[in-house]
């Protein structure tokens, strides 16, 4: 058994029922089965659904969830990616420091990260001998290049790039969610080994998101979500599930929808919400596109793997952009697998664990005729192809079950 105290920081972090990414809930079970004493710190607001989970005057209180403990932090409410979003990220990194100078410290901080609003909790810990392990779910601020709102050039992101080293310089290890962690790093030049710069790959680990198939199982079991025409075995249920914004580009699938409206068999199922959500549902009344069928914006997490397990394809579709040759690191990636159905998607990113594996299509496509080709393409394999595709999907399902991918994290605490 283990008696060190751990803090997992994620700012955006949730208690169980309002949480739909569960990699920091999963390191918590997990390190606490070991002996750790864990401790989850996070904002008390969710801020896509707007709730404040604190109902008096303190900036912070200590709770327990489902047998996990939780510290939830104060912050200004936010809408959009204004001022007071990045107020709110700030004042985070400053109540987490102060709630340190107020209880007893950590022996481990492992913290999602993101320059420049994370460095200074780095810095504090160092000074205080707490280990520091940054976690990098988002290579921020190489986002702002790749996506065109930025050059490099630029005197902000000079500044930034530097504040990001000093990070992963500084940081006792670095966890990449990406596999291409350490590429991104030597690129930049920034490495010992073959640069002669200041970070030590030896303390980058790679860990990807994961999915708990017991869990999944076990609430896929429990709660069926009821939809007549995904019960429908006669059609081809294409799915998609998430966000409906700018960066998810859910535009590209409905043009590709919308050239396979003859084809009767093949139906699209998009759920959730987002900027782009009510003109692509306008965008398809006008042109009565008919095979498109927008569903709900939420969808409570437990009926995620019933509703995942009727489709016959999994849809996973990006803005495309140069960042993505280091990989990704998308939760719905892995709640995809786990349903042990084929994928799409409309990205090929570096470390493709789609085509690595053969568990479907993941292709930069040039055009929607491209796209609706390949999607075209799975609905016409014979049936024993089809299962095999399947039977891939839950094999690697079991690769990347979340029990295989904490242990990694424990081995550096």
């Amino acid at each position: 058994m283990n008696n060190k105290t751990v803090w997992i920081v994620n700012k955006h972090s949730r208690p169980p029922e309002y949480e739909t990414h569960f990699r920091y809930i999963k390191y918590a079970q997990y390190l606490k089965d070991k002996g750790y004493d864990v401790k989850i710190i996070c904002s008390s607001y969710v801020h896509n659904i707007n709730i404040e989970l604190i109902d008096n005057e303190c900036n912070w209180v200590e709770k327990e969830y489902d047998g996990l403990k939780y510290v939830l932090l104060k912050t200004l409410p936010y809408k959009g990616n204004g001022v007071k979003r990045i107020y709110s990220l700030f004042q985070f990194t400053n109540r987490v420091i102060s709630l340190i100078k107020n209880s007893s410290k950590p022996d481990v901080i492992i913290h999602t990260s993101n320059t420049p609003f994370t460095n200074r909790l780095c810095s504090f810990a160092k000074k205080n001998e707490v280990k520091y392990i940054a976690e990098i779910l988002d290579l921020w601020p190489e986002s702002f290049v790749s996506f065109g709102l930025l050059s490099k050039s630029n005197p902000f992101m000079k500044v930034a790039y530097k504040m990001e080293k000093w990070l992963y310089t500084n940081a006792d290890n670095i966890v990449f969610s990406m596999e291409g962690g350490k590429d991104y790093i030597i690129d930049k030049k920034w490495d010992k080994q073959f640069n002669n710069s200041a970070i030590d790959l030896d303390k980058v680990l790679y860990i990807n998101n994961s999915v708990d198939l017991y869990d999944y199982n076990n609430i896929k079991s429990k709660n069926s979500f009821e939809v007549s025409e995904l019960d429908t075995e006669s059609i081809f249920k294409v799915v998609y599930i998430g966000s409906i914004s700018l960066a998810n580009n859910i535009r590209s699938l409905i043009e590709a929808a919308e050239l396979l409206q003859e084809n009767k068999k093949i139906k699209f199922f998009i759920y959730g919400d987002g900027s782009d959500r009510e003109k692509l549902e306008k965008y398809c009344n006008d042109k009565r596109i008919s095979n498109i069928y927008f569903k709900e914006k939420r969808i409570d997490y437990k009926y995620v793997p019933s509703l995942l397990s009727k489709s016959s394809l999994n849809i996973l579709n990006f803005q495309q952009s140069d960042i993505e040759r280091y990989g990704g690191c998308q939760g719905k990636l892995f709640n995809y697998i786990a349903s042990s159905r084929p994928i799409c998607s409309n990205v090929e990113m570096g470390y493709c664990l789609i085509n690595k594996h053969n568990l479907g299509i993941a292709k930069n496509f040039k055009s929607s005729k491209d796209y609706a080709n390949a999607i075209l393409s799975i609905s016409e394999l014979d049936k024993e192809d089809y299962n095999a595709m399947c039977d891939r999907v839950k094999s690697v399902s079991e690769e990347y079950d979340f029990k295989i991918q904490a242990s990694k994290l424990i081995e550096i605490l």
